[in-house]
């Protein structure tokens, strides 16, 4: 009976250590694809992005490749992520008055189940003049870990000082 009580413990602890490593790895996972899409939002235009917002239309075929490779596996739907400005945004405004944009440091930090927050400091630069701002939000994901939403979302002025 005692090595029965010692075999159902160790059995229990056993199954507490390894739900509480896949829920860390669900989270940080979940972070990792935050951090992906925060780097892709706020790096560049590089030459690629630049050469398709250079193409004639609205959403020219080399602006939709690149959005297929760059942000379709993060969120959810990306056409409703670009109609409402939280994908390339920023980098299509820094393209127009030729900046370029680069973050120096990213956090995010979970909140709620799917609910993160996140900070990044972003670097502008134009014309050997660098400047750095600070954008922060929270993001929710789905069960699937794709990015559903983006709220309240603080840019520091980015968007202000790209247009000047």
């Amino acid at each position: 009976m005692k090595n029965m009580t010692i075999r159902l413990f160790m059995l229990t602890a056993l199954m507490v250590l390894l739900a509480g490593c896949s829920a860390h790895n669900e989270s940080d996972e979940n972070a990792e694809t935050i951090q992906t899409f925060l780097k892709n939002e706020f790096t560049g235009p590089d030459d690629e992005l630049k050469a398709a917002f250079k193409q004639d239309g609205a959403f020219p075929p080399e602006l939709r490749e690149y959005v297929d490779e760059n942000y379709k596996p993060l969120v959810m739907d990306w056409e409703d992520m670009l109609n409402t400005n939280h994908i390339l945004f920023y980098q299509r405004m820094a393209y127009e008055k030729g900046y370029q944009l680069k973050p120096s440091n990213i956090e995010v930090k979970k909140d709620q189940d799917l609910a993160y927050e996140y900070e990044v400091k972003v670097k502008y630069e134009k014309n050997g003049e660098t400047n750095t701002t600070t954008v922060s939000g929270r993001m929710n994901l789905n069960d699937e870990g794709d990015i559903v939403t983006i709220r309240d979302m603080d840019d520091g002025g980015l968007l202000e000082k790209l247009n000047q």
